[in-house]
């Protein structure tokens, strides 16, 4: 349930807290005072579309955070504990940022979430209808959807046993294709991979060899200077020539100090540090003549160096980019040679393996036909139960099922097409020509699978859209037996929406200063009273309005009563 939304900065709002209570909620004001800001304000907590037209105007960024008390879902804490964020007492903190820039943070009780994880988390606490969830009916792809929420967990999981043996058999049917093209392009593809296979294995490609190979041919392309100046190194440390090397530098330096060592202890530990230095200079020295002897620059072990990292750059070029990855492609075409090699069996087998997974699909998507069929004719009596209820009794609905070759949804299209009076032909749903009976239909369907899918929270927008006197009273009862075991939170115009309510929010919108701003208030009972006056079109000093809304609000408390007595 939904129990804490708090606004800041989103559009005319500059901040506010809204608390929610169980049961019907509503939300009233004049057009333009910001309900629909307030509806906005929650698809963001939801993790949908917002961006940065959203951010009030000389502001940063804008945040809404929604408290969510989750201890009767199950279903959320486990997604919690799968995601390994923590909870406490029951309760989950959804808080979304917007920067005037566009970015977008998402958190779960404080931890950074992704839009999806918030998107996935929200789906199993609040179901919104607004006017994407009008249009989603409007869409013939989504009524599979509605169909097989209705049909519940065993449907959902023979869709996902479909799913899976749609993917075998898809998959398998692919690889029988590939391998049955024509002989002489089978034929072309092996002598493509023979070759190219052959030119590998004869580079005897080695791990580390290139960078062996890239070593020395730095030093062939430094020869002269390396040359030069390891024969300075060597003359300057150990050879000597104009001037005395280091070596025999140190050795008169180590001399003199030895001379004087007995004179005093400084110039003894002076001595032996430099005898220390003057051992690694002639291990250096003796390294650098080494090195010196062995330097030789042979142009022709130079050339074939060159010629071997060309080689190995063009294998690269071609089978890439890297030699790990030359020696992998060699592999994966020393397995599809053989393949090939076996392709008569390997083709019979792939055959036998496609029958069964071809058999199979067409036994799994019957099932789940069936599954449908029935599940549809339990869909089609629901939601004509409730169209009676909402004074369409005469209206006749038809979950039509068009057969389809198997796929990964199953093997048949699911449209609801509608006749909404005696004599009319059965029509598409998207060709219902009123607003106030599209609306309807979507509170008759919302009722019927809230009843099993265990969300809390619903919230309607725009639900009261074409419907007015008796119709506005039976929906409004609707809505309130519907909220009389969940949280129900309703954007109406409708005074007998309103009255029903257990709490009743207004939406105004004024100045201050320069800004304008929107404002959202719990009313109580005598604010109540004249919010339903106004809504009934009268003004607090006409009469007879008042007394008439007050007659609404306290027939509303009987007819709750009546209506969630069981």
């Amino acid at each position: 349930m939904l129990l804490q939304l708090d606004i800041k900065n989103i559009a005319l709002i500059d901040s506010l807290r809204i608390e929610l209570t169980r049961g019907l909620n509503a939300l009233t004001g004049e057009t333009g005072a910001g309900k629909s800001i307030v509806v906005d304000s929650v698809n963001l907590a939801l993790g949908h579309r917002g961006g940065r037209e959203m951010v009030r105007a000389g502001t940063e960024k804008a945040r809404v955070r929604a408290l969510f008390d989750i201890s009767g879902c199950g279903r959320a804490k486990a997604f919690l504990d799968d995601m390994e964020i923590e909870y406490d007492d029951g309760f989950a903190e959804v808080t979304r940022e917007v920067t005037n820039q566009g970015k977008s943070l998402c958190r779960i009780n404080g931890a950074l979430v992704p839009l999806n994880t918030v998107k996935e988390f929200t789906s199993l606490l609040i179901d919104l209808h607004g006017q994407q969830e009008h249009q989603r009916l409007l869409n013939v792809k989504e009524h599979m959807e509605y169909l097989d929420a209705f049909g519940g967990k065993e449907l959902l999981s023979l869709r996902c046993r479909t799913q899976e043996a749609y993917s075998v058999y898809s998959g398998l049917k692919a690889e029988l294709e590939r391998l049955s093209q024509d002989e002489k392009t089978l034929s072309q593809r092996q002598d493509t991979l023979d070759m190219q296979l052959k030119e590998i294995k004869a580079a005897k490609l080695k791990k580390g060899e290139e960078e062996e190979l890239e070593r020395q041919s730095r030093l062939f392309e430094n020869s002269e200077k390396l040359s030069q100046n390891v024969r300075t190194a060597y003359e300057r440390l150990y050879l000597g020539g104009k001037s005395i090397s280091a070596q025999e530098s140190m050795e008169r330096a180590l001399n003199a100090l030895n001379e004087i060592s007995e004179l005093d202890e400084k110039y003894a530990e002076l001595a032996g540090r430099l005898e220390e230095a003057l051992s690694q200079v002639r291990d250096i020295g003796y390294e650098v003549q080494s090195a010196f002897e062995e330097l030789s620059f042979d142009p022709a072990q130079a050339d074939r160096v060159y010629e071997r990292l060309e080689k190995l750059k063009k294998l690269k070029r071609k089978y890439g980019p890297e030699i790990a990855d030359v020696i992998a492609y060699a592999q994966k075409a020393q397995e599809e040679l053989e393949e090939l090699a076996n392709i008569d069996f390997r083709r019979d087998e792939l055959a036998a393996k496609l029958e069964d997974a071809e058999k199979e699909l067409i036994k799994t998507a019957s099932e789940l036909t069936s599954a449908r069929k029935s599940a549809a004719l339990g869909l089609e009596k629901a939601i004509m139960e409730q169209l009676k209820d909402l004074g369409m009794e005469k209206a006749v609905l038809k979950v039509q099922l068009t057969p389809v070759p198997p796929c990964t949804r199953g093997a048949e299209e699911v449209e609801f097409v509608i006749s909404t009076n005696p004599g009319e032909p059965m029509k598409p749903l998207k060709d219902i020509a009123s607003g106030g009976e599209m609306s309807r239909f979507m509170l008759a369907l919302k009722v019927v699978l809230a009843a099993g899918d265990g969300i809390e929270t619903l919230i309607f927008d725009e639900i009261d859209t074409g419907i007015s006197g008796r119709m506005a009273q039976t929906v409004g009862e609707k809505l309130a037996l519907l909220a009389g075991d969940r949280q129900v939170i309703c954007v109406t115009h409708l005074a007998q929406i309103a009255a029903l309510s257990d709490t009743q929010f207004m939406v105004e919108k004024h100045q201050e200063g320069e800004r304008t701003v929107s404002v959202v208030n719990r009313l109580d009972d005598s604010g109540r009273l004249r919010e339903v006056t106004r809504l009934i079109g009268g003004e607090s000093s006409d009469v007879s309005a008042v007394n008439h809304a007050r007659t609404l609000l306290e027939r509303a408390v009987l007819t709750k009563k009546e209506l969630r007595k069981c």
